[in-house]
């Protein structure tokens, strides 16, 4: 999980989840402020075919602790929180979800989640403290605001991806946007999704050329300046550049909606169950009885608040829109730090 990850490289990521869990009860106390809020949310854990690289980087070393993972889990249970385990990657549960209307944002700190087909993603302001200020994303935004369609972004992740040998990225993200207003992405893609995949390598060897020479002297001068180093690093380090793995992780992603899985069909919360909370307080946060009580009353508003949540929907026509907003939890998280985001 994101917040997993975040939390335990402030503590300790071996004893993550053992005796008197910190990062558990930060957990805690950001899902008691979640349940007050006028929301369903709803939480997707990686699965474990998830793609070994993933946001190019390499991450079966950081696989999340088991027994952490758990109480998580059983936590988010006992708010009344519903979650489930992708077959894959989160971020591809995510976005499959909101193509098929079962949520309205997908809340993550991956922007990846775009490249899957999500349409709305909520991230938290960095360094302020409030769950409220959040920034949203959307396709058609980024479209309008930055001129960049959805090959370009692709093109943009496969060209500014970590090197997993020498543990750096080969080019820059500023590069690869510029890269992208010669329209290789669009055709790269267009490619991807239309060309028999024989035909599709015959047309990515004279892509590549094009691309390095592009790179080498910038015919339209939409790149600033000439990088002859990244088309030699193209021409003799990557010359699988681009790999059609990683083009059809994004295209072809595993989910629940694949052949052999079970679609997900609802993503709605229910009532929290304070007696489970209190025992879990207990038992695995060692609270005293008093502080216990304390903490629950947080849970207690969040009670009232899923009555509201549950109301018929036949009086639900007559208020606000709500927002089900999907929360992206990596069992094998990744590195960077995530706070809650909410869009509604």
């Amino acid at each position: 999980s994101a917040w997993m990850y975040s939390l335990v490289n402030v503590f300790s990521w071996r004893r993550a989840g053992t005796g008197q869990s910190h990062e558990m009860k930060i957990i805690f106390r950001r899902l008691s402020a979640l349940s007050q809020f006028l929301l369903h949310a709803y939480f997707v854990f990686d699965g474990p075919d998830c793609p070994q690289l993933k946001r190019g980087k390499d991450i079966p070393s950081l696989s999340a602790p088991r027994l952490l993972s758990q109480r998580f889990q059983e936590l988010l249970t006992a708010f009344g929180f519903n979650w489930h385990v992708a077959p894959g990657e989160a971020e591809a549960e995510l976005a499959c979800l909101q193509s098929l209307g079962l949520i309205d944002a997908v809340a993550t700190p991956y922007n990846d989640a775009l490249l899957f087909g999500a349409t709305c993603i909520i991230r938290s302001v960095p360094n302020i403290g409030r769950y409220e200020d959040v920034y949203i994303y959307t396709p058609d935004a980024i479209e309008k605001d930055a001129s960049l369609e959805w090959g370009d972004l692709l093109l943009i992740v496969l060209m500014s991806s970590t090197d997993n040998d020498a543990s750096g990225s080969w080019c820059s993200v500023e590069v690869a946007r510029r890269l992208a207003y010669y329209g290789f992405g669009r055709s790269l893609l267009e490619a991807a999704v239309s060309f028999p995949f024989v035909e599709f390598m015959d047309f990515v060897a004279k892509w590549r050329d094009d691309v390095c020479e592009v790179l080498r002297t910038d015919p339209q001068r939409l790149l600033g300046g000439k990088h002859h180093e990244i088309a030699r690093i193209i021409k003799e380090e990557h010359t699988e550049f681009p790999d059609p793995t990683v083009l059809a992780m994004y295209l072809l992603p595993l989910t629940s909606w694949s052949d052999g899985h079970s679609p997900v069909t609802t993503t709605t919360s229910r009532q929290p169950d304070l007696h489970s909370l209190a025992t879990f307080c207990l038992q695995c946060l060692s609270w005293s009885p008093s502080i216990v009580q304390s903490e629950l009353m947080d849970a207690l508003t969040g009670t009232a608040m899923r009555a509201l949540l549950q109301v018929s929907s036949v009086f639900m026509q007559k208020m606000p829109a709500l927002f089900l907003i999907m929360y992206s939890y990596q069992a094998t998280p990744t590195a960077g730090s995530c706070d809650m985001a909410f869009g509604s």
